[in-house]
């Protein structure tokens, strides 16, 4: 199984073999949700957009505590169980293993959204990617209800107020009708990774680096980076000017909100999991995602976050 990052961004593609159909009737399609639904529950993960085509699937999953592999081998193998029953067939249902691009989270994940999404306009199947039911973008607009897509993290993006946010990501989605197929949503297969320089670079340390503790000091390793989750933790004190067991209370200040965020930001810039930033301040997994997508929702109105940001990574990586 390749190697996968905790917390990392993944754009997933799986086709059918020869490029040939894969769904043929409304059942066919239900059947594929109800997989991906039952191991959601089974393996943790975050989906943020889907959309099912007539011979491929696009999904962009947060991977959480499974790998992405594990999650799509037992989704594929179910489905394709299901197709060769139904249709009395044999032989492969789908063209080798599924393509799982890791991409940068806070530069692609709307990005991403919108171009999955779009994906039945730029084929010429509708006209408006609400007319299409196998995505998640009729969920983003309130049109379905469903516990499958993850829409409250790219929805924050677009504001605090979910009618504020749905009316934005509405007038996002349809900015990006006019761009058509985008190739930069699909690097060599050499590395799969899709970001900035920098982070392409640090993805490749961490995932090609032996993980190590020292006896006696508990290290965090960040995507490469070598400091500990204590040094994180003072400069988030020392720039913000709070202590510590002040921002991972309950307390509901200004100061205490932004402390939280830039940790959150700051941590997951460098690599960190969600599920290694919860643990270090002692909160719960949602509630760190919480706090992060709060924070990306104050780097779009205030600049100020984004040099707090900054500040703080660089002054981790000179500790």
């Amino acid at each position: 199984m390749r190697a996968e990052v905790a917390g990392g961004l993944y754009h997933v593609i799986t086709r059918g073999n020869n490029r040939r159909e894969i769904f043929h009737s409304p059942a066919d399609y239900q059947k594929f949700l109800s997989i991906l639904a039952t191991q959601k529950v089974k393996l943790p993960f975050f989906l943020y957009a889907y959309c099912l085509m007539t011979n491929h699937v696009h999904l962009l999953i947060e991977r959480q505590a499974d790998a992405v592999g594990r999650i799509m081998h037992r989704v594929l193998t179910g489905y394709s169980q299901y197709y060769n029953h139904r249709y009395q067939r044999t032989g492969h249902l789908l063209q080798g293993r599924h393509k799982a691009i890791l991409c940068q989270s806070d530069r692609y994940l709307t990005e991403l959204v919108r171009y999955i999404h779009l994906n039945p306009v730029r084929a010429g199947m509708v006209k408006l990617p609400e007319q299409y039911e196998y995505s998640g973008h009729r969920a983003y607009l309130g049109l379905e209800s469903t516990s499958l897509v993850d829409m409250d993290p790219v929805l924050r993006h677009f504001g605090a107020k979910k009618q504020v946010a749905r009316e934005r990501y509405v007038r996002f989605v349809a900015a990006g009708m006019k761009l058509g197929h985008q190739k930069e949503f699909y690097p060599a297969d050499e590395g799969r990774i899709l970001g900035s320089e920098e982070f392409v670079d640090a993805t490749i340390h961490h995932i090609g680096e032996t993980k190590r503790t020292e006896p006696g000091r508990s290290k965090m390793n960040f995507m490469g980076e070598s400091f500990t989750g204590e040094g994180l933790l003072t400069a988030v004190e020392r720039i913000c000017g709070v202590r510590r067991e002040d921002f991972f209370g309950s307390g509901k200040h200004a100061s205490v909100a932004i402390a939280k965020e830039l940790f959150a930001l700051a941590g997951c810039q460098m690599g960190a999991s969600l599920k290694q930033l919860s643990e270090l301040a002692g909160m719960s997994s949602a509630a760190m995602s919480r706090r992060r997508d709060a924070g990306r929702a104050r780097m779009r109105d205030h600049e100020e976050m984004a040099r707090l940001v900054a500040r703080t990574v660089k002054e981790c990586r000179q500790r």
